[in-house]
């Protein structure tokens, strides 16, 4: 009985209605693909109308999604030999075909996260200048762009589903090793940034903010452990290609939610211009402009008139009879100091933290 279940029938695939299984995929590929769509959009918007200059990450992120367009494409060829069916439903020349065009739909696979890991990380290159935090970032870099490689070359080499059945085999191993590896690197880099988040004097909603954003990331190490039962069942499934497309889900998911947390971690000048009633974001501009509105008020009030025109006049003496005491008895009417303050700044890192909740510092 068993061995009638698997038994190939006449070559009906392509010519079969689109099941539930493969409805759905369908369905995720365009919802998730949608926003990812609307907010790369916004960033090309905020680049022309406020960066006024085509950022590194953005680069990236317009690659994963045109990476992620192809693999979605391979996927509806694939679907057309049977993927996402029962493989009773598939005769050899189907699943001769489907092979064929695994090659491309796992490099595909393959290269949009890290690619889009890539464009995350060239954001969060910039928010510390510190040589340790700078050289561990650059070594995350290396090891996702080596382990993207090797397993890439790997597929089309000795793991190529075109050299027959054992090749599947190795090509199931790659995806294991590759889901392991993506997960690690995704726990990576949402690590990276924390110590420099909490080491900031930052108000407690920016810091809640930024949060928000990673938290957003680890969705996408979540679509990564989703989908790992599902490639371990692979290794002894007779069924695969069914399997397979429940994979596949989980991977577009992931690929498209990944390029979407990219986009959105630099929309904060969009935001800040254009729907400032948001309130998403808070900076000590706006605190400044807060306090300089309040004492614009209280001097209209107090003299009935433009704060601009209102005449000040100070008498200064000469700085030579001046007194550092200010309890000093000499000199009366010169200049005296009051107090004298220390000032430290760490705006340079904290204006590039900026970048992490959304902006590019001073290009705000």
């Amino acid at each position: 009985m068993a061995s009638s279940e698997l038994q190939l029938p006449p070559g009906l695939a392509p010519d079969l209605e689109y099941n539930q299984l493969q409805v759905g995929t369908i369905i995720a590929f365009a919802v998730t693909y949608f926003f990812c769509t609307l907010f790369l959009l916004l960033r090309y918007i905020q680049t022309f109308k406020l960066v006024k200059e085509i950022e590194l990450d953005l680069i990236f992120l317009t690659m994963s999604y045109a990476v992620g367009l192809v693999y979605f494409v391979t996927i509806l060829k694939l679907m057309t030999h049977g993927w996402g069916r029962h493989v009773a439903e598939i005769n050899q020349t189907d699943m001769f075909n489907l092979n064929k065009i695994l090659l491309p739909n796992t490099i595909t696979y393959l290269t949009v996260p890290g690619i889009t890991k890539l464009a995350v990380l060239s954001i969060l290159f910039k928010i510390n200048p510190a040589i340790l935090y700078r050289i561990l970032v650059v070594l995350a870099s290396l090891c996702i762009l080596g382990y993207t490689v090797t397993l890439s070359a790997i597929t089309g080499g000795p793991c190529n589903p075109n050299l027959g059945l054992k090749s599947l085999t190795c090509l199931q191993n790659v995806a294991l090793s590759h889901a392991v590896l993506n997960i690690a690197s995704d726990l990576a880099v949402i690590a990276l940034p924390i110590p420099t988040i909490f080491s900031l004097n930052f108000s407690l909603r920016t810091k809640l903010t930024v949060c928000l954003m990673l938290a957003l990331g680890s969705l996408v190490v979540v679509c990564s452990i989703a989908r790992l039962p599902y490639v371990i069942a692979l290794q002894n499934d007779p069924d695969f290609t069914y399997t397979q497309a429940i994979l596949g889900i989980w991977s577009i998911v992931e690929v498209n939610l990944g390029i979407f947390c990219g986009c959105a971690m630099r929309l904060k000048p969009l935001f800040v211009k254009y729907l400032p009633g948001l309130k998403l974001f808070s900076s000590k501009q706006q605190q400044t402009k807060t306090i300089a509105g309040t004492w614009t008020s209280s001097t209209k009030e107090l003299h009935g008139t433009d704060p601009r025109k209102v005449q000040h006049t100070y008498q200064l003496h000469s700085v030579q009879k001046g007194s550092a005491d200010p309890m000093s008895e000499e000199d009366e009417g010169g200049i005296r100091v009051q107090h004298e303050y220390d000032i430290h700044s760490d705006r340079g890192r904290s204006s590039r933290l900026g970048e992490l909740a959304g902006g590019g510092g001073t290009k705000w």
